[in-house]
């Protein structure tokens, strides 16, 4: 029997305080009286101590909790790995339920029991989560996984979430701003969709529709005639764990698993616009044929064309610095309030771009990235500077509607990144799928119509005294009397063609390069092209030239 929410919350708290109280005094006062090597022992086991607690409490909580635990469980990236390696238990072995109470599950929706329909189904669970538990067994010699939800997970999901918005509500009011409503409804909408199987259903099948001509992924097909609400019947998928890959199998090379992750959700956030929202360790299975397989469709989120292309313009104007665009696409998408001017925000998204590249620059190791690297003390220096309170930096910023999971993916993919990779960034790895997917295609004609043919036209309009005489001289108003001989007017001409295929030439040059800094590869390759053309033309005409000498 689960404990009272007060219960828990009280729980949650007292841990907290206590580690951090903990944790600031041998810090502060043991660190300085032994050597640097037994300090750095006695913190890790510390810490190796604290993880344990941790994954003890998550664990007795259950429901939601958990959810918040596998979360945390894999940020590697800020919090030290010998708190999360406790913590790894999270992902998926969670105490199971009975197999009898599996079974009152499965009675509520079908008539015929389950061994009857399932040959040689496990009575002990495969996997078990904060919301259900998965057994296998064989449907018409297929290996299947079946996930059946908990008896009464329902209400006490719906007891949990009153007690995390309450939690929400107290830091959003008196410890610092983090758009607590905006938070606590997306969370009250993720957690009832992940209670609901047919959703995942739904998903799961949208999504092996999206990704059928994509070779690097697989999903596990679902058997449809038995899933209902609170029971999903899916193929087995056989693999690895993505953890289970040691991070130095790949040597100096880029981890393949990586890269297809990463061009997973270019995918799906830029062209399909649903993704999955829960990449934890757990949830990705790694086959021996190289393909990425993803499982668990509970946690999907869908992003609008505006939303998908707002963050295709913010990620493209980082690129570029143009922290004017940044700011105005930011302010669009309701991220910061009026309570910041936008000429403030223009200076705080130029200090932390420079920033974030001085921090990639310099990192060698992203794993567990610790204060001396982040240097606080150095962002309140700045905010001091331009006059802006870090209370009023913290009011200003809020949640977008339908962000939260997209948060979440982010954070869980930098855990994933930072821990099979840790010598290079996410950055680096999202690099080529991001000029694969986001600057291909429709997106790239769109940005070539609004913007590449407005600098053409520009570059290229021929100046007024030119124009005008070009259009006089096709109504007739200009006439030419040639005095010099034929060969000294066929100079002339071949001189003028040296001189508009050497601007020509010149111009479509620029553009290639232009189009090529912003890695837009096929209006680039045109340029070239025309280029090519127009110097190719240039040299036939100085050949010409020196032969009328």
């Amino acid at each position: 029997m689960n404990p009272e929410p007060k219960v828990r919350s009280l729980r949650i708290y007292s841990f907290v305080f206590k580690t951090i109280f903990a944790y600031y005094l041998r810090s502060k006062l043991l660190r300085k009286f032994i050597s640097e090597s037994s300090w750095e022992t006695k913190k890790k086991k510390f810490l190796s101590k604290k993880g344990k607690e941790a994954k003890d409490i998550f664990f007795s909580l259950g429901g939601v909790y958990i959810k918040i635990g596998q979360f945390i469980s894999n940020l590697f990236h800020l919090l030290p790995e010998e708190f999360l390696w406790e913590l790894q238990d999270l992902q998926d072995r969670v105490p199971s339920k009975p197999f009898s109470e599996i079974q009152k599950r499965w009675h509520s929706n079908f008539s015929t029991p389950m061994q009857e329909v399932f040959h040689d189904i496990g009575v002990e669970a495969h996997a078990s989560a904060s919301t259900a538990q998965v057994h296998i067994g064989y449907y018409k010699d297929k290996k299947v996984a079946i996930k059946v939800l908990y008896n009464g997970i329902e209400e006490e999901a719906r007891a949990d979430l009153k007690t995390i918005k309450k939690i929400i509500w107290i830091v959003d009011r008196f410890l610092f701003s983090i758009s607590g409503r905006e938070v606590a409804k997306q969370l009250e909408e993720m957690i009832h969709k992940e209670l609901d199987l047919r959703n995942e259903l739904h998903y799961l099948q949208k999504t092996i529709l999206a990704f059928q001509t994509e070779k690097d992924f697989c999903f596990p097909e679902p058997v449809v005639e038995f899933c209902t609400k609170s029971i999903l019947v899916t193929e087995f998928i056989e693999g690895k764990k993505i953890y289970e890959v040691p991070p130095h199998e790949f040597g100096n090379r880029k981890n393949p698993y990586l890269e297809k992750l990463i061009r997973a959700y270019m995918l799906m956030i830029f062209e399909y616009r649903f993704f999955h929202a829960d990449p934890h360790p757990g949830n990705l299975i790694l086959l021996e044929n190289g393909q990425l397989c993803f499982i668990d469709f509970g946690a999907v989120q869908e992003i609008s064309e505006d939303d998908s292309r707002n963050l295709e313009r913010l990620l493209i104007s980082s690129m570029q610095k143009d922290y004017h665009t940044m700011a105005e696409v930011l302010i669009e998408m309701g991220a910061v309030s009026e309570n910041l001017k936008k000429e403030e925000l223009c200076k705080i998204l130029k200090y932390s771009l420079s920033k974030l590249n001085r921090i990639l620059s310099s990192t060698k190791n992203f794993r567990n990235i610790g204060w001396d690297t982040l240097k606080p003390g150095e962002d309140l220096r700045f905010l001091r500077e331009i006059q802006v309170s870090l209370k009023r930096l913290l009011a200003a910023l809020q949640l977008p509607p339908n962000f939260l999971s997209l948060h979440r993916v982010l954070a869980l993919l930098m855990g994933n990144f930072s821990y099979l990779d840790p010598t290079r960034s996410l950055f680096e790895y999202a690099e080529k799928p991001f000029q694969q997917v986001v600057l291909k295609g429709s997106s790239w004609r769109k940005r070539w119509r609004e913007e590449g043919e407005e600098i053409v036209a520009s570059a290229l309009s021929l100046p007024k005294e030119l124009n005008e005489f070009f259009y006089k001289l096709n109504r007739g108003e200009f006439k030419f009397q040639w005095t010099e001989d034929k060969d000294t007017a066929e100079r002339k001409i071949l001189l003028r063609e040296l001189l508009s295929f050497g601007v020509l030439g010149s111009l479509f040059f620029y553009f290639g390069i232009y189009y090529a800094e912003k890695s837009w590869k096929e209006p680039s390759l045109l340029f070239y092209m025309l280029a090519g053309l127009s110097f190719w033309s240039f040299a036939r005409s100085a050949w010409a030239y020196q032969n009328k000498k």
